[in-house]
């Protein structure tokens, strides 16, 4: 029986080929392309969670400051929340935007300008104690729903949005300093007049009333509540100022009579009484005005010449004004008034002058000349001639016996 061996056949094997190798790779490559960004994604999205649970625990803080505020205005103006940190937030990616960083603006932004996907947003806590949530998106699309997350419709607000946000938050800091100033003089038992907040107005110029800290309803209750309390003697001093015509409350300030008058303040001008302080200058202001326009029309009637201002000083147009008048008419420059007949007239006198005085000169000069001449020379009566005046003076000229005789004597007389 015949007996074969097989033989082993061992198969070269040299690895993968350059196509393949180059296949795999770009599949790879094609994957990482999809997955790293979502991955980087992922990373800033986190980022962007955690800044905003910071923001929201800020918005926390900065309410239970409010809530225990006792200023809403001073709130306003100064809470900060505890934990602000730009160390913190530079760990995620943001610092804060610029100086707002008060509970009334509380605003971060990317750290990096040339960030694409994360985006910045604030908060505002108003007077009222409202939260109003705003946002910028950014240009990444995938960053879209966390922005609409925080701010909701106010993710990506217009100009004119902002400037609409801006302009309610100004009133309502208006509104908040107007009432806590009313409030503040009220608890100062005050009587009178004020203002306080006006919504259709919506600014601080709506006429309030109280009397010893209580609100009343008008000018007249006031009146009324002052006389039910003290009597006839208040009604007495005031008529005596409102008679005097010429009495003005000094300075501007106001003036009362205690406790007849219940600390009400009153100001008093020319015949008329005001009980607020915008009155009485506005009447005040009105009176200087009409004085000044009566100064301008005097000035002029009465032919004032040269630099003229137009008094009393502190009230409109034309009070203060300086002007240059000639004739009767106004100019507002000198080089206008220079061109005037006053002006004109002016220096053609003045040349006048000049000239008949500058004749005069010469003619004293002519005369001292001419003198001059005769005291160097004399006429001898004796002999007609015109002689030289001797050099000094002969010792008979003393003499008045031969002062008269000598004709050279003329020389010393």
């Amino acid at each position: 029986m015949i007996q074969y061996k097989k033989k082993k056949v061992y198969k070269k094997s040299d690895g993968f080929t350059l196509v393949e190798l180059v296949v795999v790779i770009g599949a790879l490559a094609t994957l990482a392309s999809f997955a790293i960004p979502n991955v980087l994604n992922s990373i800033k999205i986190s980022k962007l969670e955690e800044a905003k649970a910071l923001m929201n625990a800020y918005a926390s803080d900065c309410l239970g400051k409010y809530r225990i505020s006792t200023d809403p205005v001073k709130f306003v103006n100064e809470a900060v929340p505890d934990e602000l940190d730009n160390d913190k937030l530079g760990t995620l990616g943001f610092k804060i935007d610029g100086n707002k960083s008060k509970c009334s603006h509380v605003a971060i932004k990317p750290t990096s300008e040339k960030e694409n996907f994360l985006y910045g947003f604030d908060f505002r806590i108003s007077s009222e104690g409202k939260v109003l949530k705003t946002a910028t998106p950014s240009d990444n699309p995938n960053a879209l729903n966390s922005c609409k997350g925080w701010a909701g419709k106010n993710c990506g607000l217009s100009e004119a949005q902002k400037l609409e946000f801006e302009r309610l938050a100004k009133i309502a800091k208006a509104k908040s300093t107007c009432l806590s100033n009313y409030q503040t003089w009220l608890s100062k038992s005050s009587s009178g007049e004020f203002v306080s907040w006006d919504k259709e107005k919506e600014n601080c110029t709506k006429k309030v009333w109280a009397f010893e800290g209580t609100p009343v309803s008008s000018a007249s209750a006031v009146e009324a509540a002052l006389k039910a309390k003290y009597g006839q003697a208040c009604n007495d001093w005031r008529s005596n100022k409102s008679s005097n015509k010429s009495y003005i409350s000094p300075n501007g300030n106001s003036e009362t009579k205690n406790p007849e008058c219940g600390g009400v303040p009153y100001w008093f001008h020319s015949g008329n009484e005001f009980t607020s302080k915008a009155a009485w200058t506005e009447y005040d202001l009105k009176r200087k005005t009409q004085a000044c326009i009566q100064d301008r029309n005097n000035a002029l009637s009465n032919n004032k010449q040269g630099e003229y201002t137009y008094g009393p000083i502190g009230g409109e147009d034309p009070c203060g004004k300086k002007v240059w008048l000639c004739r009767g008419q106004e100019t507002t420059s000198p080089a206008a008034y220079n061109s005037t007949p006053c002006v004109q007239e002016e220096l053609e006198r003045q040349r006048q002058q000049a000239a008949a005085a500058a004749a005069e000169e010469r003619k004293r000069k002519e005369e001292a000349e001419r003198q001059r001449i005769i005291k160097e020379t004399f006429e001898n009566k004796y002999t007609g001639q015109t002689q030289k005046c001797p050099g000094t003076k002969p010792r008979l000229c003393n003499s008045p016996k031969y002062r008269r005789t000598k004709p050279e004597c003329e020389c010393w007389r």
